[in-house]
């Protein structure tokens, strides 16, 4: 006859077992976790000493975290914005205002003040021209800015395809850059051309409403001339996407539209205040391969960059 216990217990043995492993994997055990002792890969709890040993280091499970991803689920707004602290507005503006030493932005603005001086405008009519024409590429570009960032964190998903793009595009343009100062240098001519419909549009700029015109101008400059003029802005719009949320990625477009304006607010003043076009399209005949050259190797490197996640 077996002898029965002195006392049964209260609670059955899976009862136990259940209890051990809640308390094992409870964010409680977690937080009891002695960090002098991790280097030997084990943990103790406070109180009643249990040792477990991790065989180990616990990995993140990739439906989670994936490699790719530069941010934690729980603490992505805070690593986005040391990120975003990292990014300084003073070489953002600088950055758009060397992209606004363009050739192509150089030439439309030659074109409009000799349209202007030739159908007997003044300074009056030159400074509309610049008003309007700088208004309609800032709002052009912010647009587009603002519905690409828009997407990007609507859809956080396609963030890493649309910077694996842009460092495409990028790197395509880039090399687009250095074809055409070889062309430039070859032929006289750049494979960056005005289209006609633009060009004809820009010849009214005598008629009435001078500053709606312009500011239609530098829209539409903005959208047949991006290839020319945009790839510097793509390449930033990539890292404001990754980088930034929404607010601080409209704060820094803004930033950049306005160094890319400034060269051809300058530009405009000096136009209205006695510069002579054919001085500016001298200029850029003397300049236009330099540049080319210079703005293709910048954006190859740009495109190095970003691909190795140094940006």
């Amino acid at each position: 006859m077996k002898k029965k216990s002195f006392f049964s217990p209260p609670v059955s043995k899976r009862t136990l077992m259940f209890l051990s492993i809640f308390l094992l994997l409870s964010p409680a055990s977690g937080s009891a976790v002695s960090y002098s002792d991790r280097s030997d890969g084990s943990f103790y709890f406070s109180g009643n000493t249990i040792k477990v040993f991790l065989l180990n280091t616990p990995e993140t499970p990739a439906l989670l975290f994936t490699p790719e991803s530069s941010y934690s689920l729980i603490s992505n707004k805070e690593s986005r914005n040391k990120h975003i602290a990292i990014m300084s507005p003073f070489l953002i503006f600088t950055a758009g205002f060397l992209a606004g030493f363009n050739p192509c932005l150089l030439a439309v603005m030659a074109f409009l003040a000799s349209v202007t001086l030739a159908q007997k405008g003044g300074k009056k009519e030159m400074l509309k021209i610049t008003l309007g024409f700088s208004i309609g590429i800032f709002t052009m570009y912010m647009f587009a800015g603002l519905s690409i960032l828009s997407t990007v964190n609507f859809l956080p998903q396609i963030r890493s395809c649309f910077s694996e793009i842009a460092v495409l595009m990028t790197a395509l343009l880039g090399l687009w850059h250095i074809y055409d100062a070889y062309w430039l240098r070859k032929h006289a001519k750049s494979t960056f051309k005005t289209p006609q419909p633009l060009k004809d549009f820009m010849s009214r700029m005598g008629e009435k409403n001078l500053l709606l015109l312009s500011f239609l101008a530098g829209g539409m400059f903005s959208l047949v001339k991006a290839p020319c003029v945009g790839a510097v802005y793509l390449s930033i719009l990539s890292l404001l996407a990754m980088k930034t949320d929404i607010v601080r990625g409209i704060e820094y477009m803004g930033i950049y539209n306005l160094g890319l304006l400034l060269p051809v607010v300058l530009l405009g003043l000096a136009l209205a205040f006695g510069l002579s076009p054919k001085k500016v399209t001298e200029f850029r005949e003397r300049k236009r391969v330099g540049i080319r050259l210079t703005t293709g190797l910048i954006l190859i490197s740009l495109a190095l960059l970003m691909h190795f996640r140094i940006l």
